[in-house]
Parts: C-alpha cells; sequence; structure tokens
C-alpha cells in the first residue's frame, strides 16, 4: 500500500521512489492529479539528473484544453513493492502521478487537510 495525505492546499500527495534501480533513484512527492491519463510527469531539470533515457516525443492536451508537445522518458517507480517500468512526462512543475500508474487500484482520499491518502490494490474479484 501507498500512503500519503492532503496538503494545505487540498492536494492529494504521494511520496514515490523514481528513477533507474541500482542506479539513479530519488523520493519526490507527487500530486495524484485524475485528469492526467498518463503516468507521472518530472521537471526537466529532475529528468536529466536522473539521467532517465530519451523514448519519443509525445502530445497532450492539457486541463485549459490546450495542446502541448513534449519529451518522454523511460524510468522506473517504486509501486507497491516493486519496481514497475514507466514513462515520464518532460514537463514545468510539481511532479503529477497520472491515472496510468494507478491501472487496477483503489484509490482513497479523505479530503480534509492532512487526510489519508492510500493507493493499493484492487482486490481480484474488483478488477
Amino acid at each position: 500500500m501507498i500512503v500519503g495525505s492532503v496538503n494545505l492546499n487540498g492536494e492529494a500527495i504521494v511520496g514515490l521512489r523514481v528513477g533507474i534501480p541500482r542506479s539513479s533513484a530519488v523520493t519526490i512527492d507527487a500530486i495524484i492529479d485524475t485528469g492526467f491519463d498518463g503516468w507521472l510527469t518530472l521537471s526537466p531539470s529532475l529528468i536529466q539528473s536522473l539521467a532517465l533515457r530519451f523514448r519519443e516525443e509525445g502530445r497532450f492536451t492539457l486541463a485549459d484544453g490546450s495542446e502541448a508537445s513534449t519529451k518522454l522518458f523511460g524510468a522506473e517507480i517504486d509501486w507497491l513493492g516493486g519496481w514497475r517500468p514507466i514513462l515520464v512526462v518532460s514537463m514545468d512543475g510539481e511532479p503529477l502521478l497520472g491515472m496510468a500508474s494507478m491501472h487496477g487500484c483503489h484509490l482513497g482520499i479523505d479530503v480534509v487537510k492532512g487526510g489519508r491518502v492510500e493507493i493499493r490494490p484492487m482486490t481480484s474479484h474488483a478488477r
């Protein structure tokens, strides 16, 4: 189970280890973004410091409806007890954890300041 909390801005935050296992990995705090259908966003400077490998160019529709092109990088996250390969979107701002990361999981948020955030595997009958 991954446990986090709701910050003073009302954002659901979880801590994640991300990078390249056995090489370069760091712990980050990521904002859960249910409107983002990708895996994870990281800043270009963090991507560079982790030496993530470029994969491809991508296009995304932003929350305001505009489109943006960006670069995608390969990485892994320590997810529910094991390292899992993901695609990282290069984007300025705070790291965002998207819905692709949580596929097959239950997301629970107590939506009050300091509230509990919980990501856990779904039971087999609920998938």
